[in-house]
């Protein structure tokens, strides 16, 4: 598949008398990438840990890594797929017949790198380090059930990755590439691992690309399959892996050991009496528990999970080396990334925060794209005017600030991760009335003040973004349906890199001023 080809307007320059020239995005065909992919090592065929009259099977889990490909050391420490593999043989080194390796989920959706290969780059990864089974988070869904399926098949020579998701169903049928549990053998042992979704997360999805799709709720579900892996499969313990934060997962009868995510914090308590873990994001941590079982009659004893059952990649990833093999694969799709990721966009004097000037200039970039959108488009009969304000989600739209200096487009990418499309939406003045008590603390682009104040029956419309407007996240849209937005084809990301190209300069201070345009409030 290719990827939309940018091209930015020609901008007068007015201090030089130059002008720039126009700058064009390449695409990637992440379906014709030649992929060098190294032999996976034997691995699982030696002694299982052992203590006394018991055998350990030692579980490591992570979740939420959305994309995090490169080692990053500051104030949070990203360990880097390099460095992951490493810490990953380190571990099976001290049980190499009793290690298995789990995922909760949302692993590529979040950084150039991985979207613009549409997670094949971390799914490719994840199979060389041995990953035996992935539960399907919210953003797995991000570039439609199309490439979610796509990544659920991608073979590593004749190997896939088993994705679960137990109570996701599309049109009242589990999806032939998704997978409720599967079995991972180590010695004599069998471990059932069951996946499921948070069933309150469908909000949390852009409403168009889950279309049919429904996340149940997943006791009887899970339940019913831990009995059958147990009984019918002969299991000697069974996992279960929940995209949704520890303290959502309900009481489950016949569960050993809980792992969670979506929260994007360490976190560690119990579920009906056995361990529950969940990590940060980003791969800044890795949960760790061991089953314990009796030497002699194989019989599952007990969950043992310390205090802090993960290991902080703070402490552990600045002495780790990188794995050349990975390296291998990653360098396959360099050329092609590169080109894209390193375009000169512009520069700042400071850092751009999400809650500050980076906010800023997204919402005005969203309230001037769509003046332009119905100054384009007749047809939709809007003035300009009445197009009041425009909304982002600070906190999870926009992942992370801008810092100083010149400013590339993998910057922009970071910082705004997801595909989200800048729509409008049509209210009453009555709506905002009632839900906005103080307009001056909406993410507003001054330019109505004359409007004010709102005549109660007059029709506004808001710019926000698709994900936003069907989020049910702010009261004026909790009844918005797919129905009721005007797509303007622009996708914020691209609009800010055009915003910051124009601007060339970005002066933080010009950016926070409350006359221009106000942060939101969630």
């Amino acid at each position: 598949m290719k990827f939309r080809r940018i091209i930015l307007p020609l901008v007068a320059l007015s201090l030089t008398g130059c002008t720039k020239k126009p700058l064009v995005i390449p695409t990637v065909d992440v379906d014709k990438v030649k992929v060098n992919l190294p032999s996976i090592p034997k691995r699982n065929t030696g002694a299982i840990r052992s203590e006394g009259d018991y055998e350990y099977i030692d579980l490591y889990e992570l979740s939420d890594f959305h994309g995090a490909v490169n080692y990053e050391n500051d104030d949070h420490t990203y360990v880097g797929l390099k460095k992951l593999s490493t810490y990953f043989e380190n571990k099976r080194a001290k049980n190499k017949g009793g290690t298995v390796l789990l995922s909760c989920g949302d692993m590529f959706q979040g950084s150039a790198e991985s979207n613009l290969t549409r997670g094949y780059m971390v799914n490719y990864c994840m199979q060389y380090m041995g990953f035996d089974a992935m539960a399907i988070g919210n953003h797995e869904f991000d570039w439609t059930d199309a490439w979610l399926k796509k990544n659920a098949e991608l073979k590593y020579n004749t190997s896939t990755i088993p994705y679960l998701g137990a109570n996701i169903t599309k049109n009242g049928k589990m999806p032939s590439f998704i997978k409720k549990s599967t079995i991972v053998k180590r010695g004599n042992y069998k471990i059932g691992v069951i996946g499921a979704i948070g069933s309150e997360l469908e909000d949390s999805i852009l409403q168009s690309v889950i279309k049919g799709y429904n996340f149940s709720s997943y006791v009887d579900i899970v339940e019913e399959e831990a009995a059958r892996l147990r009984n019918e499969k002969a299991c000697n313990s069974v996992v279960l892996l929940v995209h949704d934060g520890i303290g959502n997962i309900p009481v489950i009868n016949g569960i050993d050991a809980f792992f969670g995510g979506h929260a994007h914090e360490d976190t560690v308590g119990a579920v009906n009496g056995r361990p529950a873990a969940a990590t940060e994001n980003y791969g800044q941590s890795v949960a760790h528990m061991a089953l314990k079982f009796n030497k002699s009659t194989k019989e599952y004893v007990s969950t043992e999970c310390a205090p802090e059952p993960w290991d902080q990649m703070s402490d552990v990833a600045p002495s780790l080396k990188e794995d050349k093999n990975i390296a291998t694969i990653m360098d396959s799709y360099s050329s092609e990334l590169d080109k894209i990721k390193n375009i000169r966009l512009g520069s700042c004097d400071d850092d751009l925060a999400i809650d500050g000037a980076l906010a800023n200039i997204a919402t005005k970039t969203m309230h001037e794209s769509a003046v332009k959108f119905v100054s384009e488009n007749k047809g939709y009969k809007i003035a300009g005017k009445n197009i009041i304000c425009s909304l982002t989600n600070s906190k999870g739209g926009i992942r992370v600030d801008i810092n100083k200096g010149k400013i590339l487009y993998n910057d922009v990418y970071r910082s705004f991760p997801f595909d989200n499309e800048i729509v409008l939406v049509q209210v009453t003045g009555q709506d905002i009335i009632d839900h906005i008590k103080d307009v001056s603390q909406l993410a507003i682009y001054r330019t109505f003040e004359s409007l004010q104040p709102i005549n109660e029956t007059s029709k506004y419309y808001i710019a926000t973004t698709d994900y936003l407007a069907l989020s049910k996240q702010f009261k004026p849209l909790k009844e918005c349906q797919e129905s009721d937005l005007i797509r303007t084809g622009k996708i914020l990301r691209d609009e800010v890199a055009y915003k910051i190209y124009d601007i060339d300069k970005v002066k933080n201070a010009e950016w926070d001023r409350g006359d221009t345009c106000f942060t939101p409030i969630f």
